[in-house]
């Protein structure tokens, strides 16, 4: 028997919940399904959540059941608009991850091969699409969207263009992250892997100097996703 979407929704809730992403009531996860999308209810904890916690919206934002949706609606029905192709969207306040967003940095460094593969390589400050690499100080990686009022429609808009440019991963500054895929299965564990990295980061911090991987490496790196 297939898995409905509910039931889909309140696994990765659970797992995200359990990977220490969203700690107490922080965080949403949505899902789309037929005219809208199903997200978690207002003030819910992803890892107790249950069916009556999911609210269901059409793609306008207008609400279609009783449940009182999350605040951060807005983000994810604008991410939709703009990304048809994204069909789950998880928004997560891992402190590891937040902590690049408190410090307003982006996650672009090119310190393990993985991540590369993951999120692609181009010259800092290049367009998107361009392969080229002149230096190792950035790769593609994931931008930060400017600091907005939690839940407003500013940061709606402003995190959903980066999507629209392109991006499945988007830093808020001083506030999160949120990414998006065609399922909650990838959209998870493209997060489980921006958390590595950002744990591998701090640990190296500490340790002692971070050595980049060079052009050269880096486009070999590069050269193995084809």
């Amino acid at each position: 028997m297939s898995e409905s979407i509910e039931e889909n929704l309140l696994y990765w809730a659970k797992r995200t919940y359990d990977a220490r992403m969203v700690p107490g009531t922080s965080g949403n996860i949505s899902k789309r399904g037929g005219i809208g999308f199903y997200i978690s209810a207002s003030g819910v904890c992803l890892g107790d959540m249950n069916v009556s916690d999911l609210a269901f919206l059409d793609m306008e934002g207008r609400p279609l059941n009783m449940v009182k949706p999350s605040s951060e609606k807005f983000m994810h029905l604008k991410i939709y608009q703009k990304r048809p192709d994204i069909e789950a969207i998880i928004h997560i306040h891992c402190p590891y991850v937040t902590s690049f967003a408190v410090c307003r940095k982006e996650i672009n460094e090119p310190i393990l091969p993985e991540f590369i593969v993951n999120f692609d390589t181009a010259q800092a400050g290049a367009a998107i699409g361009d392969t080229m690499v002149n230096d190792n100080k950035a790769i593609r990686g994931i931008p930060s969207a400017k600091y907005a009022l939690p839940s407003s429609m500013e940061l709606a808009e402003e995190v959903s263009e980066h999507f629209k440019a392109g991006n499945n991963a988007v830093l808020m500054e001083n506030h999160g992250l949120v990414a998006g895929a065609k399922t909650l299965k990838e959209t998870f564990y493209m997060l489980e892997s921006i958390q590595a990295y950002a744990k591998t980061y701090f640990a190296a911090k500490f340790l002692g100097e971070i050595h980049k991987l060079n052009d050269e490496e880096i486009l070999k790196i590069k050269n193995l996703k084809g």
